[in-house]
């Protein structure tokens, strides 16, 4: 199976086209600063129509991105459990320190003092699905909703427009 994925990106609208992904570098951001990327069109869709309210119309990139050196949490059992364990730890030690619940900024900062995914170029992660328009069962989320951030921008092949939407 080859390691290259065809995945989206999604911004506000702005011209001209971007040339290459923009950075996420939000405090929240749930797997830290890097490119973030849809593994599924419709997700990229939902995101742009729900998230880029702002800019009134938004805009989907499709990539070709070099997964080989991800650590996959979604379909690789071993990579879910490394990155399942070592978030727990650092959930646990700030619980004992300070007898509450780790934020994600918190998470994303230890990880990234700590170089813990420094041989990493980027995870795959399934976040809950929100988008009852997609499931075609009520209330159960069978299939996956999947992010890919890339810390590098080397295994981004390609980047191009896809296509444009109001909101």
């Amino acid at each position: 199976m080859t390691s290259m994925r065809t995945m989206f990106h999604t911004q506000g609208y702005r011209l001209p086209y971007l040339t290459e992904p923009i950075i996420c570098s939000r405090e929240d951001a749930w797997l830290g600063e890097g490119y973030y990327f849809w593994y599924e069109e419709q997700d990229a869709i939902f995101w742009g129509q729900n998230g880029k309210k702002a800019y009134k119309k938004y805009i989907v990139y499709k990539a070709v991105i070099d997964c080989q050196g991800i650590l996959d949490t979604v379909f690789n059992e071993k990579h879910y459990l490394l990155w399942y364990r070592a978030v727990e730890k650092i959930a646990d030690d700030i619980f004992k320190k300070s007898g509450r619940k780790a934020t994600i900024p918190e998470i994303n900062n230890i990880i990234k003092m700590n170089k813990i995914w420094e041989s990493v170029s980027g995870i795959m992660f399934q976040d809950i699905p929100n988008n009852q328009q997609v499931n075609k069962v009520i209330n159960l989320y069978y299939r996956k909703r999947i992010q890919l951030v890339c810390f590098e921008m080397n295994i981004i092949h390609t980047f191009t427009h896809h296509f444009e939407a109001e909101c």
